[in-house]
């Protein structure tokens, strides 16, 4: 899915995007996205009696906390990432490239769209804030760069009985560790050897082999690819 200069700017820098809160305490990007959500007020509701107007029965006013729908790609990878952290607390911030930023906390859940951009299928998150934005003036020491492969993976793979498929994986920072495991090695095997990973057919059937992206300091990230084994 980084296949894309928008992509990149999402992941491999530090600006522009919307970054989650992670284990380590800091903060690292959510998911490839197109958008990263409206911050601010947005219309509302106030009865007659607030206003004080007996001609009107309602007037727009603002609320401090609206939902923030933003866009993604409607991607096995992505989907697992919001699976994970669907309907559980999560603290955001929507960071700008010079640094500022907008803290929040909410819950977040997802649909997938009927369009698609590019043959790629889009699907829409939605955010409910539990607390206002919060600006923050520098982000810099809260946000934590994330490792991630920088070519195109295919998605899906066809391997003809005990046959292999060998991906070679270019990752920014460049020397960061990669690793790969499948989910049933009873169809298909994976092997690492330094940037270079090997499929190995075993049985007709299918697996789905993550290849993971690791660095110290960095947010790791994961790519996986659905192998299918035929006789």
């Amino acid at each position: 899915m980084f296949n894309s200069i928008e992509d990149r700017a999402l992941s491999e820098h530090r600006g522009s995007g919307l970054f989650v809160k992670k284990a380590s305490g800091k903060y690292s990007i959510l998911l490839p996205i197109t958008g990263t959500g409206e911050n601010g007020s947005a219309p509302a509701q106030l009865d007659k009696t607030a206003i004080g107007n007996p001609q009107a029965t309602s007037v727009e006013g603002r609320t401090e906390n609206p939902q923030k729908s933003i866009p993604f790609f409607a991607h096995r990878d992505n989907i697992k990432i919001l699976e994970e952290i669907k309907g559980k607390p999560q603290e955001f911030i929507r960071l700008l490239p010079d640094f500022t930023g907008f803290k929040y906390s909410g819950t977040v859940n997802y649909m997938i769209s009927n369009t698609d951009v590019g043959g790629l299928e889009q699907g829409e998150i939605t955010i409910t804030p539990t607390s206002k934005d919060e600006y923050v003036e520098n982000c810099y020491d809260l946000i934590e760069d994330t490792a991630i492969i920088v070519n195109s993976i295919d998605e899906v793979v066809t391997i003809k009985g005990t046959g292999t498929y060998e991906i070679n994986v270019s990752t920014n920072p460049s020397d960061a560790t990669i690793k790969a495991e499948s989910d049933t090695t009873g169809t298909a095997t994976v092997l690492v050897s330094d940037k270079k990973v090997t499929i190995t057919g075993v049985a007709s059937g299918s697996a789905i082999i993550t290849i993971t992206v690791e660095k110290s300091g960095y947010a790791s990230f994961s790519r996986s690819v659905i192998v299918i084994v035929t006789e």
